[in-house]
């Protein structure tokens, strides 16, 4: 902006001393306000038609005077001098477009970057609390098998040898301090028994998080069903979790539609995930999705979930955009 100022006070001054070349007069110094006004005034309007053709009609009217001028030699130098004025100027305000185009561009492509690397922190982020979170239950499965392995190892000898104590047992007056022990060892078991299960896999609640992660699509009409059993295994709830995570993102980034289905079966061999939502999907995505050429990483990430339990994960394209994985159990 301030380039264009400057371009455009020179342009004045210079067409002001072409009006008053041939003397100064009221209408020479009445016309030189006019151009000046005329080129400042232009820079207030953004419509490229408006500005081009108020930035002419300062040169139109500084030819017309010059040329009613009676020295043949004034006329050829004013015109020498406007043609010079005209061209320098031109060029200057070409650069200047250049360097604003340019300069716009940076600023586009430094927010795109800007918002990549945010969008990249957000997965780094995800991702680290998840390393978290399977570490956390590595460590919990692996008290769980420490304490089953070797604590109800112990109580189930304990147990056993009571069992046959009491069995040759022939004093009467200590079957009821052997029957509390009895209650005590038995209790102690089933308590046992109940902490490994704690800590085994119920740490990681299905439906919490399923509904954790549905629960963003605030602005869709949300139809699910859902087989939600938790004792599915660990690995592959995990892999439901971040399919689902994946697909409500790509929805949220990307679909025009306003209603989304998420389907959720279970058998005895295999479990099945579907999210379906209504958007439109133009020919060349769907090119790009028959021939797997997937942009970005999301649907790649599903992919790769699927297949590394020995399932597989599907796009369709028919009334609206789906995602289908089939993970073995």
């Amino acid at each position: 902006m301030l380039f264009d100022v400057i371009i455009r006070v020179l342009a004045a001054l210079g067409l002001t001393v072409l009006i008053n070349a041939s003397g100064i007069t009221t209408l020479s110094v009445v016309m030189s306000i006019c151009v000046f006004l005329i080129l400042e005034i232009s820079l207030l309007f953004d419509n490229k038609w408006v500005y081009g053709t108020l930035s002419v009609i300062p040169f139109v009217i500084t030819t017309g005077y010059v040329l009613q001028q009676d020295r043949i030699a004034l006329r050829i130098f004013s015109l020498l001098v406007l043609a010079g004025f005209t061209l320098i100027s031109t060029i200057l305000y070409e650069q200047m477009m250049q360097y604003k185009n340019l300069l716009h561009r940076t600023r586009d492509d430094s927010k795109e970057l800007e918002e990549i690397l945010q969008d990249k922190n957000r997965r780094l982020m995800a991702e680290q609390d998840q390393q978290v979170h399977l570490a956390t239950l590595g460590e919990r499965n692996r008290i769980a098998r420490e304490i089953h392995d070797n604590v109800g190892h112990l109580l189930s000898r304990a147990i056993l040898l009571l069992g046959a104590i009491n069995t040759v047992n022939k004093d009467e007056k200590l079957e009821p301090q052997l029957k509390m022990l009895a209650d005590t060892l038995d209790e102690s078991m089933a308590k046992m028994r109940a902490s490994v299960h704690d800590l085994h896999d119920d740490s990681i609640d299905l439906k919490k998080n399923f509904d954790d992660i549905i629960g963003e699509l605030k602005t869709y009409t949300v139809n699910t069903d859902l087989d939600l059993d938790e004792a599915i295994p660990t690995n592959v709830k995990l892999s439901l979790i971040g399919i689902l995570k994946e697909a409500v993102t790509n929805i949220l980034k990307h679909s025009n539609g306003d209603s989304v289905s998420i389907i959720m079966q279970k058998n005895y061999s295999f479990c099945t995930l579907s999210i379906t939502d209504n958007g439109t999907i133009s020919d060349a995505i769907k090119e790009k999705l028959t021939t797997e050429n997937y942009e970005g990483i999301g649907l790649s990430n599903i992919k790769n979930r699927a297949t590394s339990l020995g399932g597989d994960a599907y796009f369709y394209t028919d009334k609206g955009f789906t995602v289908f994985a089939r993970l073995p159990l």
